[in-house]
């Protein structure tokens, strides 16, 4: 290669290289952005905004920030297990969320322990195999071991009953 032509293809190099490098925002631009997300009343569209703005800054594709404001959270295009929905209407999410998942609610869910943690008053919080975490609101009466055959059921009001092994139901609540 001849030095004459290493300014052109230098050159050459350096056009591609902008032709390819996605745009960056401007200053203004994303104050104006983050603004608006911070303006967004809703925690669930106020979080979706912001990752909006983090896809873009990762070079992600996404929606331009004045459409991400009325955006909603992408659904993830794998199936989800049935028992993984199970106690999900009392996490937070947007109202097609919650309707969809009111139709397709089971009635009792089985799964085993992973783990478990001794609260005060016999009260203990268990993962279960399937990720889910439950606190029982209610004393049990055997200590649940990892291993142990665990019942959800639906109860009265919204409630959920929870019997881990031998023990009595007792009521719970999902945390995660």
């Amino acid at each position: 290669m001849s030095f004459k032509k290493m300014p052109s293809l230098t050159a050459a190099t350096l056009l591609l290289a902008l032709a390819v490098a996605p745009a960056a925002p401007q200053p203004a631009r994303a104050a104006e952005s983050l603004a608006s997300c911070r303006a967004i009343g809703d925690a669930t569209r106020r979080l979706a905004c912001y990752d909006a703005l983090a896809a873009a800054a990762a070079n992600a594709p996404a929606a331009p920030p004045a459409a991400t404001a009325n955006a909603a959270p992408a659904t993830p295009a794998v199936p989800e297990d049935p028992t993984a929905r199970f106690g999900k209407e009392k996490l937070p999410r947007t109202e097609e969320q919650q309707a969809k998942d009111d139709a397709e609610q089971d009635e009792e869910m089985h799964s085993t322990v992973a783990s478990a943690v001794a609260l005060p008053y016999r009260l203990f919080a268990v993962t279960l195999a399937n990720g889910q975490t439950w606190v029982s609101k209610e004393a049990l009466t055997f200590d649940p071991k990892p291993g142990d055959e665990v019942r959800v059921m639906h109860g009265l009001f919204g409630s959920y009953s929870m019997v881990v092994g031998r023990s009595r139901p007792a009521k719970a609540t999902r945390v995660s």
